[in-house]
C-alpha cells in the first residue's frame, strides 16, 4: 500500500477515535445515558413487580374460583363441627375419612375432554377430581383451624394459597368462625389456556415498558437539551470574554438555578466591561495629566537652553511649580494605586481627631488667609479615633486645598465635628460658588472636574477627593458630597471610632 494511502487511513481512523471520545466525553451523552439509564432500570423493575403480582393475583383468582365449588363441603364441616366434642379430630385421626369426605361433597366444574384410546364410554370415573396442573384436589385442600393450624389435608403449604371460612351454621355474617377450608397453588404449571391468557397479559405489560422506555428516553433527550443550551452558551461567552470582548451578553429566558447562573455572567461581563473602559480611562487621563507638566517644564528648559529666557528665580519658580504639580500627583496615583492593594492603612493607632485638625489648619490658615478666605471651626474638646494619623491628616488637607481653591473671595470655610454615637462626623462647608447638582455624582471620580466653576485653571491634580474617598473607605469609613447651606460644596465624612 502507498505510504499517502497509508496516511490517509490513519488520519481517518484519528479523526473517528477524536469523534469517539468527544461523543463519549460529551455531557449531552453522560446526561442522556444517565437519565434514560435510570428510566430503564426504574421501568424494568415496575415491569418486573407488575408480573410478579399479576401472576400471584392470577392464581388467587383461580384459587378463589375453585373454592367456590364446596359450598357443600363447608356446610357440611360446619354441622358437623357440634357433634363432636374435639371438633374436627376424626378426620385429624383418618386422612382416607378426609378423602372420602372430600370426594362426596366435591362438585368439579364440567370440562368437555375427548376419551383417550381405551377408554370405555361410560367407563368408571377417576378415583379423584381432576385439578389444576395434573395435581388433585386432596393434594391441595387443606381443613384448618380457628388459629390457622392444620387439621386435615395436604401437608406443607406452597407460597399462594387461599382459604375460605367455615362457620357455625354456616353463615359467616353472625356465626363464629370454626376453621378454614385452604387451598394452595398447584406445584406444576398451569393449564394452556392459563397460560395463553398469562402471555397475552405478559406481552401487554411488555409493549407498555417498551413505550415507557421510549417516551423515558425522549424525556432524558429534552431534558439533556434544555440543561445543555445554556451551558453552551456560557461557555460560549467564557471563550468569547477570555479574549477580551466584554460586550457580548447570554439572553436570560430562564428563572431556574441557570438561569441564575447565566444572569451572574452577564452581570460580570458588565462589570468587567465598565472594569476595562475605567481602567482605560485612568491610563488616558494618567497620562494626559502627566503630559501637562512634563510640558511645561520642558519648554521651560528649552527655552533656557535656547537662551530665550533667562534662568533667573522667575524662571525657576515656574519650573518649581511644575516639578510641584507633577510630584503631587504622582503621590496621588501612588496612594490610589496603594488603595486597591489594601496596603494603604499600615499604622493605626489611637489618635485624637480634633488634635489632628488643628494641626493641619495650623498650616493652611495662611494659605486661605492669602486667598481671603475666613477658617471657622466647631469641634469638641476631644475625639478619640483609632485611624492612620498621617492618611486622616492627608484627607483633611486635600478637603481645604480644595476649598482654598474653588472658592471665591471673600468666602468662608467651615469644618466641623459631631460626636454620633459609634461614629466621628466631619464636614467641610466652604461659600460659592458650588457644582452644578448633576456635577455632584461624579465628583469623586478620577480626574473628573465640573468644567464649569473648577476647571484645570485652578490648578490641582483632579484626584484630591479620589484620595479622600480611599483614604476614608480604608479606615471603614464612608464620603460624600452636596450642596452646602453657605452657598458652595459640602464634604461629609463618617468616621467609625472602633478599629476595622
Amino acid at each position: 500500500m502507498p505510504m499517502q494511502d497509508l496516511r490517509a487511513s490513519f488520519l481517518h481512523i484519528c479523526v473517528k477515535v477524536d469523534g469517539m471520545t468527544r461523543i463519549q466525553s460529551s455531557l449531552a451523552v453522560r446526561l442522556f445515558v444517565a437519565i434514560a439509564a435510570t428510566a430503564v432500570v426504574v421501568v424494568a423493575i415496575m415491569a418486573l413487580l407488575v408480573a410478579l403480582s399479576m401472576r400471584d393475583g392470577f392464581a388467587r383468582y383461580l384459587l378463589r374460583g375453585e373454592l367456590s365449588r364446596f359450598d357443600d363441603l363447608t356446610l357440611a364441616l360446619a354441622q358437623d363441627y357440634p357433634a363432636a366434642p374435639s371438633g374436627w379430630a376424626s378426620l385429624a385421626a383418618s386422612p382416607e375419612a378426609w378423602g372420602e369426605l372430600v370426594r362426596q361433597k366435591d362438585t368439579p366444574p364440567v370440562r368437555p375432554q375427548r376419551p383417550a384410546e381405551g377408554d370405555q364410554p361410560g367407563g368408571p370415573p377417576p378415583a379423584g377430581p381432576p385439578g389444576m396442573g395434573g395435581m388433585s384436589i386432596l393434594e391441595r385442600l387443606i381443613l384448618l383451624g380457628p388459629a390457622g393450624e392444620r387439621i386435615a389435608g395436604a401437608p406443607g403449604q406452597s407460597g399462594v394459597i387461599e382459604r375460605r371460612a367455615i362457620c357455625a351454621g354456616g353463615d359467616c355474617a353472625s356465626g363464629a368462625v370454626l376453621g378454614y377450608l385452604a387451598l394452595r397453588a398447584p406445584l406444576a404449571d398451569v393449564s394452556g389456556g392459563d397460560q395463553f391468557f398469562l402471555r397475552g397479559q405478559y406481552a401487554s405489560l411488555g409493549l407498555a415498558a417498551l413505550i415507557a422506555i421510549a417516551v423515558s428516553a425522549l424525556a432524558a433527550w429534552f431534558v439533556s437539551r434544555q440543561i445543555l443550551i445554556p451551558i453552551r452558551h456560557l461557555a460560549a461567552g467564557a471563550k468569547t470574554m477570555a479574549a477580551g470582548n466584554y460586550t457580548a451578553r447570554i439572553p436570560q429566558d430562564r428563572t431556574d438555578e441557570l438561569g441564575q447562573l447565566v444572569g451572574h455572567y452577564n452581570a460580570l461581563a458588565a462589570t468587567l466591561e465598565q472594569t476595562d473602559k475605567a481602567e482605560r480611562e485612568w491610563m488616558s487621563n494618567t497620562s494626559h495629566e502627566l503630559q501637562t507638566p512634563l510640558a511645561t517644564l520642558r519648554a521651560q528648559i528649552e527655552a533656557v537652553q535656547d537662551g530665550i529666557r533667562v534662568p533667573n528665580a522667575l524662571t525657576m519658580s515656574a519650573m518649581h511649580s511644575a516639578v510641584l504639580r507633577l510630584s503631587r500627583l504622582v503621590q496621588d496615583i501612588k496612594t490610589l494605586s496603594h488603595a486597591r492593594e489594601g496596603g494603604m492603612t499600615a499604622t493605626m493607632r489611637p489618635e485624637d481627631l480634633c488634635h489632628i485638625v488643628l494641626d493641619v489648619t495650623e498650616v493652611v490658615k495662611p494659605h486661605l488667609a492669602d486667598k481671603g478666605l475666613t477658617l471657622s471651626l466647631d469641634m469638641p474638646s476631644t475625639a478619640p479615633l483609632i485611624c492612620d494619623r498621617i492618611r486622616i491628616g492627608q484627607v483633611i488637607d486635600n478637603l481645604m486645598q480644595n476649598a482654598a481653591r474653588y472658592t471665591n473671595a471673600p468666602g468662608t470655610v467651615r469644618l466641623c465635628i459631631f460626636d454620633v454615637e459609634t461614629a466621628f462626623h466631619l464636614t467641610v462647608d466652604d461659600t460659592p460658588p458650588g457644582p452644578r447638582p448633576e456635577d455632584i455624582p461624579r465628583l469623586f471620580e478620577r480626574f473628573f472636574r465640573a468644567e464649569s466653576s473648577r476647571s484645570r485653571a485652578y490648578g490641582g491634580s483632579g484626584l484630591g477627593l479620589s484620595v479622600c474617598q480611599a483614604i476614608v473607605e480604608s479606615h471603614g469609613g464612608t464620603i460624600s458630597a452636596s450642596l452646602s447651606e453657605l452657598g458652595g460644596l459640602c464634604v461629609a465624612i463618617v468616621l467609625p471610632k472602633a478599629p476595622l
